[in-house]
């Protein structure tokens, strides 16, 4: 079979950051509850001019780079998929077709594919799958960003569980017949009952204006649900369909649990990650937590590789990237790397 393998990634991380203390005083929040319970010292937070294309181009432009000392070049690259947030630059856009333009790859398909947070989990999937289908296609350039900090705002409230989410870029390149980090299984979950949490309200079909952006100067994030129904249902679903996504993606990569040499799961509350750790059964020091980071969407799984990569933590060997996105999807998929 076939082997498809990651050659490159990139990363933009916006050097400006925001303190917890900072986010504890917008948020009315006690410092204790922000570092401790949801697990984040700072979080990275880009200008007001830096869109969500900048950050993804400057990620684009260290993978492509990656990609050519690694023996792909971009004109071997026939597909191009933005997989990160669905608050892009503009409404009713592809991001995928504008940063194929920006970064000098012409011949070539382009589309944008939404799976929230767990975005690159489900493009790196995506992009193995197109790959296997197409013996034409060579590589794909997955590519997105977050700048989802500056959607979480205190007045929607039953939205304060976002506070963590922060900005970044990221890129990934993708090849057939590349002899390294090789993309395994995976394996995908979804909860419509949660599809309403959250949304941005306005500027869609069913509210083109919305006055309270108006009044608050900003868009924001609200969670259209009832807290009762949404904090009971997410009890109920949530850990056991993380485990189920992680396990089945490891049995079906032939592997065990004992096998995992690094997992790797986007940001969440500081309980809820240890809950996954020891109900995988990984050893906690086998587990990224990004708390001087906090959760750029799906940025999280390239950055928290970085991390381990160059902190010495972790070298090769498979590694399971797991996120859950709201809407409500969660995903795993492993990766041999080295």
């Amino acid at each position: 079979m076939t082997d498809v393998g990651v050659v490159s990634y990139g990363l933009y991380i916006p050097r400006t950051t925001m303190s917890a203390a900072a986010v504890g005083r917008r948020f009315h929040l006690p410092l204790a509850v922000v570092q401790e319970k949801q697990g984040f010292t700072r979080k990275h937070v880009s200008a007001p001019n830096v869109m969500p294309s900048d950050m993804a181009r400057r990620a684009g432009r260290v993978a492509l780079e990656r990609a050519r000392a690694n023996g792909v070049d971009r004109s071997d690259i026939g597909l191009v998929i933005w997989s990160g947030s669905q608050w892009k630059d503009y409404h009713v856009w592809l991001a995928s077709t504008f940063l194929q333009d920006r970064l000098g790859i012409p011949e070539c398909f382009a589309f944008d594919v939404s799976a929230m947070c767990a975005g690159c989990v489900f493009g790196l999937y995506a992009a193995k799958n197109f790959l296997l289908a197409d013996p034409n296609l060579r590589a794909v350039l997955l590519i997105g960003a977050s700048k989802e900090s500056y959607m979480v705002s205190p007045v929607a409230p039953m939205s304060q569980w976002m506070d963590n989410f922060a900005d970044a870029g990221w890129a990934v390149v993708v090849a057939r017949d590349h002899p390294k980090n090789t993309i395994l299984a995976s394996d995908f979950l979804s909860d419509g009952s949660l599809s309403r949490a959250p949304v941005e309200a306005g500027g869609g079909a069913r509210h083109p204006v919305y006055p309270a952006y108006e009044r608050e100067g900003q868009v924001f994030a609200e969670t259209l649900l009832n807290e009762r129904f949404f904090r009971r249902r997410m009890e109920q679903v949530s850990l056991p369909n993380f485990l189920r996504v992680i396990r089945t993606s490891i049995e079906r990569s032939g592997l065990t649990a004992s096998d995992i040499q690094l997992l790797i799961i986007n940001h969440m509350k500081r309980s809820f990650h240890h809950a996954i750790v020891d109900g995988i059964g990984v050893p906690p020091e086998r587990a990224i937590y990004l708390e001087p980071y906090g959760h750029s969407q799906s940025a999280d799984q390239f950055m928290a590789l970085d991390i381990a990569l160059h902190s010495g933590r972790f070298t090769d060997g498979p590694v399971v990237m797991a996120a859950a996105g709201s809407g409500y999807v969660w995903g795993s998929t492993v990766v041999k790397w080295g």
